[in-house]
């Protein structure tokens, strides 16, 4: 399994020559590399322009289209995919809406993003997401949790991977805080990919958490 990182929240997935965008921006509208593909599913977790970019990723092999997902079970490609809503902000939702954050299982491990999440963390909200094996959270604050919000959650939830997004990087037009302050106060071993994906198949699943950091000057069109 490959998973590519687009910039802010915009990921692909592939397994199996099935490729799976989530959240999709259209690059330009953020000063991001546009990241075009053709995508057999895309997931949509709330209808905000920095992740309903559905054009970029259509194409003719496209089967299905998630968008703005209710709380219930979807079949991609025979893999179950769970949805369950969270407040886009900690103020139930009145400031910036309702996401859907999702989870599924692929390759014997389970994969959750938790979307724009924005509310406090709840262990009750979170029982749903214990035992996940890889981890995307939001650490940018400003219209989501901050980084001190998704630590709080990472040590809830004890992944074996963590891949940060939905933060400020260099050019970009969105007003968010950077991941330097999630990695300065992180227990956990960070680990700096020199490109935008991974092939996690390459990790050892049995060691503990750990951080995943994309290299970001891929995605910015200020070079």
């Amino acid at each position: 399994m490959r998973i590519t990182w687009c910039g802010n929240s915009y990921f692909i997935i592939e397994n199996n020559g099935i490729k799976i965008a989530v959240d999709p921006h259209d690059g330009g509208s953020l000063n991001l590399v546009k990241c075009k593909v053709s995508a057999d599913y895309i997931i949509v977790t709330h209808n905000h322009y920095d992740h309903n970019a559905i054009k970029i990723v259509m194409g003719n092999q496209t089967k299905n289209i998630i968008k703005n997902p209710v709380n219930k079970t979807y079949s991609l490609n025979g893999m179950e995919l769970n949805f369950f809503q969270f407040n886009h902000d900690n103020f139930d939702g009145n400031l910036f809406g309702k996401v859907y954050a999702f989870k599924f299982k692929i390759n014997d491990l389970v994969l959750a993003n938790l979307s724009d999440i924005g509310e406090k963390f709840n262990e009750n909200k979170m029982r749903d997401f214990i035992n996940v094996d890889i981890l995307m959270i939001p650490v940018g604050g400003v219209t989501t949790i901050d980084y001190l919000e998704a630590q709080k959650y990472i040590d809830y939830l004890k992944p074996k991977m963590v891949i940060p997004m939905h933060y400020w990087i260099y050019g970009s037009t969105l007003p968010y805080d950077s991941i330097d302050n999630f990695l300065k106060i992180s227990k956990y071993e960070i680990i700096h990919i020199n490109e935008n994906f991974i092939d996690i198949n390459e990790l050892n699943f049995k060691d503990k958490t750990k951080i995943i950091v994309f290299n970001s000057k891929l995605l910015s069109l200020e070079k």
